[in-house]
């Protein structure tokens, strides 16, 4: 049970049953810190699997129910559902009800409560734990999914601080490293951090996917450096056709960057100058 200035956080209702969702749902249960753990899914399938495997102590078949019954709240849906999920919550905005969400976006966030005229909301800490694998759907969850992460903690500019403390707790409750962003910056740099990377992945493995490298050499994608790049790309392609398009902005951007330096490293390997050459993949090193 979490205590912050007479707080008591007793019930937490995930919404959204899938690979995060469920993981969350294990982890919490796991670590006993909090009375009941409530699950909902729009999949009926999905609730059964999470309350025959222990996942969650009860499911609410209501989101508005399911709200009232709990003390903190995590959205953890896709993000073509969240303005429904939204549009449920706001009546609870400014209330002791504490929300937060595991999107990998944030703008479609931000631009409902601008389009639905909420400036002022206390409750509200955006979340994303930076956790995930290219596996999706309970039925891949798991109970350690994030430790050992970072969970990046986004308080919109009224938020009650001691609301953010609470959400932080939360997420250090199973085993997360907190780091604060301001949500405005939140995109652009998982631009970089994330969306990039996977665009990358599915670019590269739908290319040798178009060579049929696969038919000869059926081990590339099992073993070696081109699995490790393609790993990714074997993520939701829905969830991510979603993540990608309301992010283009920032994408895109890094992908112009990104290709411009395609072309410096082929001009260079095309000079057959191997200090150059040298020097450049020198200072590709990751800096750590």
């Amino acid at each position: 049970m979490s205590d912050k200035k007479n707080i008591k956080i007793n019930n937490v209702l995930v919404i959204g049953l899938g690979l995060i969702g469920a993981s969350l749902c294990r982890a919490l249960k796991n670590n006993s810190r909090y009375e009941k753990v409530l699950g909902y899914d729009c999949n009926e399938e999905v609730v059964k699997y999470a309350l025959n495997n222990n996942f969650i102590d009860e499911s609410t078949q209501d989101i508005r129910s399911g709200i009232k019954d709990s003390d903190l709240i995590i959205i953890c849906v896709p993000v073509s559902q969240i303005n429904n999920i939204l549009d449920i919550a706001k009546e609870f905005f400014n209330t002791e009800k504490i929300f937060t969400d595991t999107l990998s976006s944030k703008n479609p966030i931000l631009d409902f409560l601008s389009d639905s005229k909420i400036k002022e909301i206390n409750n509200f800490i955006l979340s994303h734990p930076m956790a995930g694998t290219e596996n999706y759907g309970i039925e891949n969850s798991e109970d350690n999914l994030f430790s050992d992460t970072i969970t990046l903690i986004s308080p919109l500019d009224l938020s009650n601080l001691n609301y953010i403390d609470i959400v932080k707790e939360f997420w250090k409750s199973i085993s997360c490293n907190v780091m604060e962003i301001k949500p405005l910056d939140h995109d652009k740099h998982i631009s970089v951090i994330s969306h990039a990377p996977h665009f990358i992945s599915f670019a590269l493995s739908k290319k040798i996917n178009d060579l049929d490298y696969g038919k000869d050499f059926s081990w590339i994608n099992s073993k070696g450096s081109l699995a490790d790049m393609t790993r990714i790309a074997n993520s939701d392609p829905e969830a991510w056709a979603n993540i990608l398009i309301k992010n283009e902005d920032n994408v895109c951007d890094f992908i112009d960057k990104y290709l411009n330096e395609l072309n410096e490293l082929k001009s260079i390997v095309k000079t057959k100058n191997f200090n150059d050459l040298a020097l450049y993949l020198k200072k590709s090193k990751p800096i750590k």
